[in-house]
């Protein structure tokens, strides 16, 4: 038993050396995919971004431009019919630059509806001077919570707004947030915000949060701020995976004094295919098992195709079976155990019931023996009432455990018209190191006679 289970620990670590080599191979390969797949992604977003930036500057710059342009004038155009306005001072009236906002939105989302409404963002402008907020879409928002929309502090910590940004932040009309959580749903946010002048005095922001949970890709990844000589940074990763410090890194510059970092750890490849590498291992297992099993299989089949191997009477295999080549085989790569059987008394119930009743008597022995042994032992008849069991696989202590069973169901049983009951005896031996199988079956029977002789 112990030599069979450390042959299917040889063949599971021969399995799992030669899986490694493939599946090596295979990440080798499949890396520089992987990473031009996540980049191709990170680009998307990136990508998103710098379009949003480009949007806001123009339509910050349209909105001034109305404002000028309508400076002193009454606003008789059609205020923005859609989203909400969120004044921090309830009831308080549109201010004339808020008017004119609005009215430039009305036309702008007549003509491009869809600059109104976006799953992936949200579009608003938050006035300085009237203390409100003019939003594209509806959402929730307390008193407390617009009150912070304006607070210094806010602005100062994570960069969303425009009127609290450094001349140098400014200078490209671009202010971008660090990524921030939205105290509501939780998601996370990039803030781009754009100044509104009137004149020399900002008199708001026009801003676009970007919801990054609409990236699918950017899902389970972790955003840490850092501030370095270079300014701002944003790193992006994924800190599920084992050494995710040993990564590439893909940097982009969002603003002139921020970049977001995205790192792709070399461990994500790994942990995600590790399924397949443990199914490989026990694919190949499986063959390589299956394939020793067949090598068995057609050794015994060339045994079973030579017709004077087998015993007529009885249907065991003779000692013809002792010269099969799968037994050497067996006994180099499993171990074997050998059984010597005789049937006692056989020759006083010949004299006492004939020939043929003692002929019932082996064919019983036999049927037993091949109620008790596995189809992949060698049930052997050697002559007359004398039976040889060869058990691949199997120790001296099985070996030992399986021939008294096989003594019990013997004894327990009769056989024949007349419901006679018989008895065997039996030796145990183990084919030792460089030990010849004629050797151990010498000893066994050895051992067998040893019991018959301690029993008359």
């Amino acid at each position: 038993m112990q030599k069979l289970t450390k042959k299917y620990a040889i063949i599971l670590f021969k399995s799992a050396m030669l899986t490694s080599v493939i599946y090596g191979f295979v990440v080798y390969q499949t890396l520089d995919k992987l990473v031009k797949n996540e980049i191709a992604q990170f680009h998307l977003v990136t990508k998103s971004i710098q379009d949003y930036k480009s949007t806001l500057y123009l339509l910050s710059v349209l909105l001034e431009a109305e404002i000028e342009l309508n400076a002193g004038n009454d606003v008789d155009e059609p205020l923005l019919d859609q989203g909400r306005v969120y004044r921090l001072i309830p009831d308080a009236a549109l201010t004339q630059n808020e008017k004119i906002v609005s009215s430039t939105a009305q036309r702008l989302f007549l003509s491009m509806p869809e600059l109104a409404v976006g799953l992936e963002y949200l579009l608003y402008y938050r006035s300085y001077e009237g203390l409100k907020i003019l939003a594209s879409q509806s959402f929730s928002l307390a008193g407390e919570e617009i009150d912070e929309v304006f607070s210094e502090k806010m602005c100062a910590e994570s960069f969303r707004c425009a009127r609290y940004a450094s001349a140098q932040d400014l200078s490209n009309r671009i202010v971008v947030s660090d990524v921030y959580r939205d105290r509501i749903t939780r998601q996370a946010i990039i803030t781009i915000s754009s100044p509104v002048y009137d004149g020399l005095v900002m008199v708001g922001d026009l801003n676009i949060d970007i919801y990054l949970n609409e990236f699918p890709f950017l899902d389970n990844k972790t955003y840490v701020s850092n501030n370095s000589s270079n300014g701002r940074e944003m790193i992006v990763e994924d800190l599920r995976y084992p050494f995710h410090q040993s990564a590439y890194s893909e940097r982009f510059v969002v603003d002139e004094d921020f970049a977001v970092i995205y790192r792709i750890p070399y461990s994500q490849i790994i942990v995600d295919t590790l399924w397949l590498y443990f199914l490989m291992v026990t694919a190949l297992f499986y063959v390589v098992i299956r394939l020793e099993e067949l090598k068995t299989k057609r050794e015994k089949l060339k045994l079973a195709e030579i017709a004077i191997r087998r015993d007529e009477m009885t249907g065991l295999y003779n000692r013809a079976a002792l010269r099969d080549s799968s037994l050497k085989y067996a006994i180099e790569k499993q171990g074997l155990a050998v059984i010597a059987i005789d049937g006692d008394k056989l020759k006083s119930i010949n004299d006492t019931f004939g020939h043929h009743v003692g002929d019932e008597a082996i064919v019983f022995i036999a049927r037993c023996m091949q109620a008790c042994f596995r189809e992949s032992d060698y049930l052997i008849r050697s002559g007359g009432d004398e039976f040889l069991v060869l058990l691949p696989g199997c120790d001296e202590r099985t070996a030992q455990s399986l021939a008294s069973r096989l003594a019990s169901e013997v004894r327990a049983k009769s056989f024949g018209t007349q419901q006679l009951s018989l008895n065997i005896s039996f030796g145990v031996a183990v084919v030792e190191e460089a030990e010849t199988l004629e050797s151990a079956i010498q000893r066994a029977d050895s051992r067998l006679y040893q019991v018959k002789r301690s029993k008359v």
